[in-house]
């Protein structure tokens, strides 16, 4: 019998690990721009900004704090 790694992956650490003033572009087919959209909403209430703007590769975010 095989073992089977299934792999998760957070938006919220996601986002969280982007370097402040630093630019990163998410293609759609890892995660759905809908989903970095809310995520980002329900981490400005914890005190983190972004910026997200969607483009022809993919969200474009960007963390300011």
């Amino acid at each position: 019998m095989e073992d089977c790694i299934v792999r998760k992956i957070s938006v919220s650490e996601t986002l969280k690990s982007i370097k402040v003033n630093n630019k990163v572009i998410i293609r759609d087919s890892i995660i759905a721009p809908n989903v970095i959209r809310s995520t980002v909403s329900r981490l400005k209430k914890n005190g983190y900004s972004f910026v997200c703007k969607t483009t022809p590769e993919g969200t474009e975010v960007i963390r300011y704090k």
